[in-house]
């Protein structure tokens, strides 16, 4: 089953600024509802307080403080469905077993990969609207 990207929401946690606002630019144009938190503590609060709304994390990999692996970790604790979909400048390699993409990406790649991760993980229907 396919979903439609309306009505769900993508939490982006990167503390690169450009890389932020590149991803949430794409993936609002492809009709998702995205997030932003600056670093993996801001994330972790912001899914802590909004777990029932977020459909996938979106976060990379190297950060201060709560790095990526940790903060997918973390969440997947409060819910081991959630889709996750790392980042990283380094080798585009699995992490944990989650889906990866390496950066630079273009704009089609990463709504591509993100609706693949949320259309494998059943765990999306929660946010799709009622019929």
């Amino acid at each position: 089953m396919t979903y439609d990207s309306q009505h769900r929401t993508i939490l982006i946690v990167d503390d690169n600024v450009g890389t932020r606002a590149f991803a949430k630019r794409f993936l609002e144009a492809a009709g998702y509802t995205v997030v932003t938190a600056a670093d993996g503590e801001e994330g972790l609060r912001f899914y802590a307080e909004h777990q029932s709304k977020i459909v996938l994390l979106l976060t990379d990999v190297v950060m201060p403080n709560i790095n990526g692996v940790e903060l997918a970790d973390r969440v997947l604790g409060m819910d081991s469905q959630l889709p996750v979909l790392f980042m990283t400048g380094g080798p585009g390699r699995a992490y944990r077993g989650l889906e990866c993409i390496a950066k630079p990406f273009r704009s089609a790649e990463l709504v591509e990969r993100v609706s693949r991760v949320l259309n494998a993980n059943t765990h999306s229907e929660r946010a799709a609207p009622a019929a």
